[in-house]
């Protein structure tokens, strides 16, 4: 019986699949290699993180009509600003409502207000750096809600029943998140 001779190549593409990558992802890859050495990378991916959640979060006001400030640019911007600077800070502040307010298609005078709110807790949290990180989130949203009860009462007119509902569930909703995830988060953000 006469040996059969096979290629090599052959057996090579039969035993073994080509890899397959997606250009795309390579490309991104390669982008993401080559802002590294001009942007730190870890701001960019905690930035995307939290403007997206923001959006996402607030786009319950589409489905929901409660008077309701359930949000992460107060966290975020308190965050950023400790962990990296006081300009990031103010740039998370404003990109996570900016953000949201092109996701959900809705521009109202209040976001503007609420975007002073944001840059202001920027700020506090810089002036009180040298604190703990949930007193600094407990303090500044205190201040920002007093803040945002001012104008919503004197600016905004609103109803006294939605100003309560909006202060007291943002209160609420920012000591859970300083309480439960703010000193975990501050030292992934500061690795």
């Amino acid at each position: 019986m006469p040996i059969k001779r096979v290629p090599m190549q052959k057996i090579f593409r039969e035993r073994y699949k080509k890899l397959k990558i997606d250009k795309r992802v390579l490309i991104l890859i390669l982008v993401g290699w080559i802002l590294s050495f001009f942007i730190n990378l870890k701001i960019v991916l905690f930035a995307s993180f939290f403007i997206i959640s923001n959006a996402i979060l607030l786009s319950i006001d589409r489905y929901i009509q409660m008077p309701v400030d359930i949000e992460f640019s107060t966290f975020a911007a308190i965050l950023f600003t400790l962990a990296f600077s006081l300009k990031w800070g103010i740039f998370i502040g404003i990109a996570t409502k900016v953000g949201a307010m092109m996701y959900n298609a809705n521009v109202r005078a209040d976001h503007f207000f609420m975007i002073g709110g944001y840059v202001m807790a920027a700020v506090i949290a810089n002036l009180l750096r040298g604190m703990n990180v949930v007193t600094i989130g407990i303090i500044t949203v205190l201040i920002v809600n007093t803040y945002i009860y001012l104008v919503s009462k004197y600016i905004t007119n609103l109803y006294p029943f939605e100003i309560l509902m909006y202060g007291g569930s943002n209160i609420i909703w920012n000591l859970i998140l300083f309480s439960g995830f703010s000193s975990f988060l501050l030292k992934i953000m500061k690795i």
